[in-house]
């Protein structure tokens, strides 16, 4: 397409005290003319991503309205969206599509869907408004001041995701701001640096690299950690606070700061699902159980900070957390996993589904030699199982041979 804009400098309505600077300045207020741009060519159509960039006042916004009036259809990130419904409501009557676009824009932390849009933070209404952007099933995403309130990881991590939603759903973007530090991770087609003065440069940028991590992931650490550790991250989780007895704790850092937590625990030795995969039939034997547990280990929790979501931070940790694990299989499940498939690019197949209903209290005295040491109490497991009596967990496997 190619762009034009300029404005007028007159006032929509003379007054005393517009004529006075007129006067004092000597402007002609018939004919000036502010030029933002003039004839600028811009490559753009679904699936592209097009950023106007410049210092305040240098026409980035003018000339991104002006792109966006010249197609049909298009969405504004920025329109306003005070609702009081919870957000798992506003992207129509279909809950399971709605987890879906608000899990692509790496929103879909359970207790989350239950807020209403006021009670987002910053990057959460970021990742919101491009859900719903996406539910629209526009073609076309504008958005002015892109990720002006933001910090630096939440920026890139927005910015990566929308890449990748450019990439592999075909959703163009038309986006307008100062900061240039996102440009790694956005890797826009076209850069329109907007100098002020009507001096505009485009840059077409060459033919996009496959996608690789996020540009912050050589910053990102893996470590030992403890069960002490998980309280902190148990706020984000919809499983809450109570975990079973726990075999290995990986962390992840980010410059020092703890921002990922991955736990691997024991599996159910009674699992339907397992027995029909690898043709275990028979009691659970002191023998059998010891098999079970010197093969199998589950993760009992994988919980990321929510500024780290939607990057695909997720399943890399997961995947080299069991990378480093000693077990010959992994398993995983997970009743988020039904509607988000993190399991995917952490190598995990998903063959089935289980119910928690069937999960057995472990045996504290008899059974510790199966499952080690348990914080499980009678009360804990009755809340546990009065809270998982309608779930149907996925049930995903990793060959960590």
């Amino acid at each position: 397409m190619k762009l034009s804009c300029s404005y007028a400098s007159a006032p929509k309505r003379p007054t005393c005290n517009t004529s006075y600077i007129r006067d004092m300045f000597g402007i002609d207020f018939e004919t000036a003319r502010t030029v933002i741009a003039r004839d600028v060519e811009i490559d753009y159509r679904p699936g592209r991503i097009v950023l106007f960039v410049g210092p305040s006042g240098s026409g980035k916004s003018s000339l991104l309205r002006a792109a966006a009036g010249r197609l049909a259809g298009g969405v504004s990130l920025d329109d306003s969206f005070d609702d009081s419904r919870a957000i798992i409501d506003t992207l129509g009557p279909d809950a399971r599509r709605a987890v879906h676009y608000l899990g692509v824009c790496g929103l879909s932390e359970a207790m989350v869907l239950l807020r209403t849009p006021g009670e987002l933070s910053d990057g959460q209404r970021y990742r919101y408004a491009l859900a719903r952007c996406l539910a629209s099933e526009s073609k076309t995403i504008v958005a002015d001041e892109w990720c002006a309130s933001l910090d630096q990881v939440a920026a890139r991590v927005i910015n990566y995701n929308v890449r990748r939603l450019a990439d592999t759903r075909g959703v163009g973007f038309l986006l307008a701001g100062t900061r240039e530090d996102i440009i790694d991770d956005l890797r826009p087609d076209v850069i329109v640096y907007c100098r002020g003065g009507g001096v505009v440069d485009v840059q077409n940028m060459s033919q996009p690299q496959p996608r690789g991590p996020i540009s912050f992931s050589h910053e990102l650490e893996i470590c030992e950690g403890k069960l002490s550790d998980w309280p902190y991250f148990a706020k984000w989780h919809y499983r809450g606070h109570g975990i079973g007895p726990i075999r290995r704790v990986n962390l992840l850092m980010h410059h020092g700061r703890k921002v990922g937590i991955c736990i691997f625990g024991f599996g159910p030795l009674a699992s339907a699902q397992r027995n029909r995969l690898f043709g275990l039939k028979g009691k659970i034997t002191s023998a059998r159980a010891r098999l079970i547990n010197e093969n199998f280990a589950c993760v009992s929790r994988i919980v990321l900070e929510p500024t780290y979501r939607g990057a695909g931070i997720g399943g890399l940790f997961l995947r080299r957390a069991c990378e480093a694990a000693p077990w010959p299989w992994i398993e995983l499940i997970s009743e988020m996993a039904n509607l988000v498939p993190f399991y995917r690019s952490a190598g995990f197949v998903l063959t089935g589904r289980s119910t928690c209903a069937s999960v057995k209290k472990p045996d504290t005295s008899a059974g510790r030699a199966f499952w080690g040491k348990s914080n499980w109490t009678d009360a804990t497991y009755a809340k546990y199982k009065k809270r998982t009596r309608h779930s149907r967990p996925a049930y995903c496997i990793r060959d960590n041979r």
